[in-house]
């Protein structure tokens, strides 16, 4: 079987942007992607660096930064959910997919170690729920627990650098491909 196809066909082919024949498709496709991820990583970023500032500052109690490890992994969760969602929306830029990937595998050896720390379940107690913090976290010392913390948290740091720097780059190449059409 032949398959005969127009001249004016295959420059069209050959013009695609990773199975986009519109820019303007590409354009809002890869912008709602990129939004979002910019979005809840700039979350995680924010909360991480309040966080961090207020361990550095001493201004935590222990029963705080147990909390702030539980309300950290809380955030990683949702975030390596929606990173596994969207990852698999990236259709041409390979390497920006695989940061992506090894950013969400950094969220979840953090997240094992966390949970082990530090987890919150609900207790009913005369009829009412009371939240219970418990996990190896409680067995530390203040110093040790904020030492652990600061040093896997250090790792993610690298990570996100590097996510920042690939976003920029990621958008040059975007912004490229619609100037070359227009």
């Amino acid at each position: 079987m032949k398959i005969k196809i127009t001249e004016s066909q295959v420059k069209r082919i050959l013009n695609e942007e990773g199975g986009y024949d519109d820019v303007e498709i590409m354009q809002s496709h890869a912008g709602n992607l990129q939004g979002e991820l910019r979005h809840f990583t700039s979350e995680t970023v924010s909360m991480l660096e309040i966080f961090i500032n207020h361990l550095q500052e001493g201004m935590l109690e222990k029963e705080d930064i147990m909390a702030g490890i539980y309300n950290l992994s809380e955030k990683f969760k949702s975030d390596t959910r929606r990173i596994k969602e969207l990852s698999k929306e990236i259709y041409v830029d390979d390497d920006f997919k695989l940061l992506i990937r090894k950013y969400s595998n950094s969220l979840q050896k953090v997240l094992k170690y966390f949970n082990l720390l530090s987890n919150i379940t609900v207790q009913i107690k005369d009829g009412k729920p009371h939240p219970t913090v418990h996990g190896l976290g409680l067995d530390m010392s203040h110093q040790d627990l904020t030492l652990m913390v600061a040093q896997k948290l250090q790792g993610l740091g690298e990570h996100i650098g590097e996510l920042g720097e690939m976003f920029n780059k990621v958008a040059g190449r975007y912004q490229k491909r619609f100037n070359q059409d227009n």
